[in-house]
């Protein structure tokens, strides 16, 4: 397998191409995942409810990326990734798990088809050199992996307006480009891979282009969309956003002591086709699971369950939060925490009540279904 390790790796926070975008637009930046990125802008509440309501823009410049070409593609895919690459065709995208041999996740990402011996790969930026170090161990003599990180930017535009602001910005009908779907094109005269994925709960876009283009993009976007409300957004909304819809982040839901079939991803792990941890995994769907994900509110509407924070069914611990946040499109905290199976299916049903240690203070918490936003697909 040629290997082309485009990235360059130093100890540095790293800058996206959007960088001084951010700090002209007076957005507030953090470090996350080795990167200075956007917390916020004009506020999370006020971005998250762009988004719900109009639309929000996104940079996910942090992201990695990695193409696989080359007639053994699909042969590393299968041995890669929990889900099945053999059922794609080509424009379409798959959200999938890489697991260690031992049923762990090492990540979670999604893969693009782009012909039938090329794969875009986009993957977690704490991740990337894990990653990295995964892929390049399965050797194949019919695979090129190439990281094309650095040379990417991923830009995202989500929220119910989403499609009628790129509309006239692009040649491509991203009305009728269908979910988990790609295409080829100019927006806004910039060349991308446009994609109907997101990660907000919302329908939306995300721009895959060169990252010398990404500034130009970005402007055009938010020019363009100023009419419809459309508002910059950091990371403190997108995730409070994704948390809503009930969707894993890595190093919350999911890590390496977590495998996908507890984190409720069942559905996107494909049992027969000999990927990495699958026998693994065929144990544990026999032997049962060791814990369970649910979601939770507390009582007195106002406290927050962070992540860490333990769970208790009277006096005896049965779990721990993985993540938790005020939600703005429920004016309430919400939390998402793992369940022992050991404390029994009682501890995982609706309406359940449980408590949660605050500062050496027990509050009550009720189990609520997950997820707990849906958007209406009308």
């Amino acid at each position: 397998m040629a290997l082309v390790k485009l990235g360059v790796v130093n100890d540095s926070v790293k800058h996206t191409p959007l960088y001084a975008m951010h700090r002209r637009l007076g957005a507030r930046m953090t470090e996350f995942g080795g990167f200075a990125m956007p917390v916020q802008y004009a506020g999370i509440i006020e971005e998250h409810r762009a988004v719900r309501a109009a639309a929000g823009l996104f940079d996910l410049s942090h992201m990695g990326e990695f193409e696989l070409r080359g007639a053994g593609a699909v042969a590393m895919l299968e041995r890669a990734f929990s889900n099945s690459a053999a059922r794609l065709v080509d424009g379409q995208a798959q959200y999938t798990i890489m697991c260690a041999d031992d049923g762990g996740t090492i990540d979670d990402l999604i893969v693009y088809r782009r012909a039938p011996d090329h794969y875009l790969l986009c993957v977690n930026a704490s991740n990337i050199a894990a990653d990295w170090a995964q892929l390049s161990g399965m050797a194949h003599p019919d695979v090129k992996l190439e990281d094309v990180s650095d040379e990417t930017a991923l830009i995202a535009i989500q929220g119910p307006q989403a499609a009628p602001i790129l509309t006239p910005l692009t040649r491509i009908e991203v009305g009728r480009l269908g979910r988990f779907r790609i295409a080829d094109g100019e927006v806004a005269g910039v060349k991308c891979l446009v994609a109907r994925t997101g990660y907000t709960g919302e329908d939306g876009f995300e721009l895959f282009t060169g990252a010398a283009h990404a500034s130009r993009l970005f402007e055009a976007i938010l020019a363009a969309a100023a009419p419809a409300r459309l508002q910059p957004c950091g990371l403190g909304a997108r995730d409070t956003l994704r948390m809503e819809a009930g969707l894993a982040l890595y190093g919350h839901e999911l890590d390496r002591q977590t495998s996908p079939l507890e984190a409720g991803l069942g559905a996107f792990v494909r049992f027969g086709h000999g990927f990495v941890g699958e026998t693994a995994l065929a144990d544990q769907r026999s032997r049962g699971l060791g814990k369970h994900l649910i979601g939770i509110r507390t009582d007195d509407g106002k406290s927050i369950a962070r992540q860490g924070y333990r769970l208790f069914r009277g006096e005896t611990r049965v779990g721990v939060v993985t993540s938790g946040t005020f939600a703005p499109s429920f004016a309430r905290p919400l939390a998402m925490a793992y369940v022992d199976t050991a404390a029994g299916i009682e501890a995982t049903q609706p309406d359940t009540h449980l408590a949660v240690e605050i500062r050496s203070r027990k509050v009550e918490v009720i189990v609520t279904p997950l997820p707990f936003y849906k958007r209406d697909k009308k």
